[in-house]
């Protein structure tokens, strides 16, 4: 086998072990980033590269003096009504306690990366409020019962700004350029009218 191919050969196989060996992730996504006070923000919470997801929970906190939540939904990860369930067990000041979700029926897991739920909340002021996972869980199709699938959990920020409101009075309007350029022609004229009656003296 010719170098080239041996080459070839050896980068598919580090690619297959790098899919395989990929460590699912979970995540949030938060929409518009960053938010301002008083608006709507929605956080996605995603899961990445994930084989054979069956069933799932996981809480996640955040600064309830700055978000109050308003709404949450299922993604369209694990599929439609007919195909998963969702639900939140506690939705507390602060704290979304065991969001849970799974596919219904004895059908195999799903495979992949998507978006689990989306949440969305009413900015209270000004600030960053951190987004924190606890109680992961997350189950693959097994039958007996051990199907626990190892996912890392990133915790993530949602930050609201008030907008930056550009200055005012700083750049002359055009008819101030005229006053200007009027002005600059005036002095030029007395100067001149200047020097030269100093001239005619000499």
């Amino acid at each position: 086998m010719t170098s080239w191919k041996k080459f070839l050969a050896a980068s598919v196989l580090a690619a297959g072990c790098a899919q395989a060996w990929a460590v699912p992730t979970l995540t949030t996504v938060v929409t518009p980033a960053p938010a301002t006070p008083g608006s709507t923000v929605s956080v996605a919470v995603n899961i990445a590269d994930i084989a054979d997801l069956y069933a799932y929970n996981f809480s996640l906190s955040f600064n309830a003096s700055l978000l109050q939540l308003t709404g949450y939904s299922a993604g369209a990860f694990l599929g439609g009504p007919d195909d998963a369930y969702f639900g939140v067990g506690d939705a507390s000041a602060g704290l979304l306690s065991y969001v849970y979700g799974g596919v219904t029926g004895p059908d195999a897991g799903v495979s992949g990366s998507g978006t689990l739920a989306t949440f969305t909340f009413q900015t209270l002021g000004s600030g960053i409020s951190g987004l924190n996972f606890s109680d992961v869980l997350f189950l693959n199709s097994s039958p007996d019962g051990n199907g626990d699938i190892a996912v890392t959990a990133v915790n993530g920020t949602l930050a609201v700004q008030a907008p930056v409101t550009p200055p005012t009075g700083d750049v002359p309007e055009p008819a101030s350029w005229m006053l200007i350029g009027v002005g600059l022609v005036a002095a030029g004229a007395l100067r001149r009218r200047r020097v030269g009656g100093m001239a005619a003296q000499a």
